[in-house]
C-alpha cells in the first residue's frame, strides 16, 4: 500500500514538473527577451506562416544574451511607444542565441549582432532596407529607438499594400 502511494506521489510530482516546464517554454516563447513584453513576438516559423496568411511584412531581430550592444538596445527598444505602435503593422520575430538561422540570407553583410532585418509577407529578406543613419559597414545594426523607428517606417512603406506589389509578375488581372 505504501509503495503504491509513493508511486502515485512520484508520478504526480513528475506531471507537475512536466507541466511547469511546458508552461515555462510557452512563456519564454511569448517573452520579449528584453525587447518588450508588450509586443506580440513570434518564432521564425510561426512568424513566416502568419506573415504569409496576413499579408503583413516581418521585422526580425537577431541578438545574443551575452552581447553588450544587444543589452544596450533592449531598454531603448522596449520603452519606445512609437516602436510598440508600429509593431502592429508587422509580424515581429525575436531570435536569441541558438535560434539564429544558419542561412546566410539572414546575415546579408555579416554575422554581427544585433541585426534587424525586414522581410516581405512571403518571407523574403529585403536587404535594401537598412539603417540609413548607422554605420555603412554594418547596415542592419541599430543602436537607438529612433533609428529602429526610421527602419520600421521604411519597411512599412516598401513592404505593405501597393508598394509591395510593384514589380510583381504574377497572373494579376
Amino acid at each position: 500500500m505504501q509503495t503504491s502511494l509513493v508511486k502515485i506521489a512520484l508520478v504526480s510530482s513528475l506531471q507537475v514538473l512536466f507541466s511547469l516546464t511546458c508552461f515555462q517554454d510557452v512563456v519564454q516563447a511569448a517573452s520579449g527577451k528584453g525587447f518588450g513584453d508588450n509586443i506580440h513576438w513570434r518564432t521564425l516559423d510561426d512568424g513566416k506562416r502568419e506573415a504569409e496568411a496576413s499579408g503583413l511584412p516581418i521585422m526580425l531581430i537577431i541578438h545574443k544574451t551575452w552581447c553588450g550592444a544587444c543589452k544596450a538596445l533592449k531598454p531603448k527598444f522596449a520603452e519606445s511607444k512609437e516602436i510598440s505602435e508600429l509593431a502592429h503593422n508587422f509580424v515581429m520575430i525575436n531570435l536569441e542565441d541558438e535560434e539564429e538561422p544558419k542561412d546566410e540570407t539572414y546575415s546579408p553583410d555579416g554575422g554581427y549582432i544585433p541585426r534587424i532585418l525586414f522581410l516581405d509577407p512571403s518571407g523574403k529578406v529585403h536587404p535594401e532596407i537598412t539603417n540609413k543613419n548607422g554605420n555603412p559597414n554594418y547596415k542592419y545594426f541599430y543602436s537607438s529607438a529612433e533609428h529602429v523607428v526610421s527602419g520600421m517606417k521604411e519597411g512599412q512603406e516598401k513592404l505593405t499594400g501597393d508598394a509591395s506589389k510593384q514589380g510583381h509578375t504574377g497572373d494579376e488581372l
